[in-house]
């Protein structure tokens, strides 16, 4: 299946907003409907959105542990679109706020794999997206850095879910997830060639600092239209 629109993951904050919005212009540039996905609120330090309706909603039969606050929210965010995903038996990319999208997919995302599509950056004007070009193969990734743009169909979707409902933790998106590949099972991580989106690191409005860590290897597509001197963070 090849994604055919993108959500948008937004908090109640002005700060979120105005990136999602600028998101959302990067999707309307490459022709991608997209629709905001609002949840949780700036500042909400100590905040528990694992309330009874969720849980129903999850299918969890208890609270995660050891997950609170404004990156708890972000995490149920994703957990929640994951959800929409499969209930509607799509294909659909998720962004979070600060990513900006730079090409319209036409790659196929195949059951059970996690489709990644970029690095995070200071600067993307840095990135000559026009010259690389859209993604033409999926490359295989064992970790990546961050959730701020990836793909998925319905059937990775409940695969995920199944994961979190089995699992005996939940912790942060990034760190369960995509940082480490046990707690996604069976379900691969794929990267875009080149790729199809980038994370603008800004100011963030979960953490004090954005974390800097692009996990490689770099694809070379990406060394060779990307411009800068800039510290990409790059881990093993």
């Amino acid at each position: 299946m090849i994604p055919q629109k993108a959500y948008i993951l937004r908090i109640d904050d002005p700060i979120s907003h105005e990136y999602a919005q600028i998101a959302a212009n990067s999707c309307d540039k490459v022709g991608l409907p997209w629709k905001y996905f609002d949840n949780g609120k700036k500042g909400d330090k100590q905040g528990n959105p694992w309330n009874s309706e969720v849980l129903e909603k999850l299918s969890l039969k208890k609270q995660p542990p050891g997950s609170k606050g404004p990156a708890a929210y972000a995490t149920l965010g994703h957990f929640l679109i994951w959800k929409k995903i499969a209930d509607n038996k799509e294909c659909a990319i998720i962004l979070e706020h600060d990513s900006l999208l730079l090409h319209k997919p036409t790659f196929e995302c195949e059951d059970d794999v996690m489709v990644v599509l970029g690095y995070k950056v200071v600067d993307p004007d840095n990135y000559d997206s026009s010259t690389a070009g859209p993604p033409h193969t999926l490359e295989d990734r064992q970790k990546h850095g961050g959730a701020h743009a990836y793909a998925m169909n319905h059937v990775t979707a409940e695969s995920l879910l199944k994961n979190i409902r089995d699992g005996k933790r939940v912790n942060y998106i990034d760190n369960q997830f995509f940082l480490t590949s046990s707690s996604r099972g069976h379900v691969k991580m794929k990267i875009t060639n080149p790729i199809c989106a980038l994370g603008w690191l800004r100011k963030s409005t979960i953490w004090t600092k954005s974390a800097v860590d692009n996990y490689g290897p770099i694809l070379d597509s990406f060394k060779s239209h990307y411009n800068s001197k800039e510290n990409l963070g790059i881990k093993k």
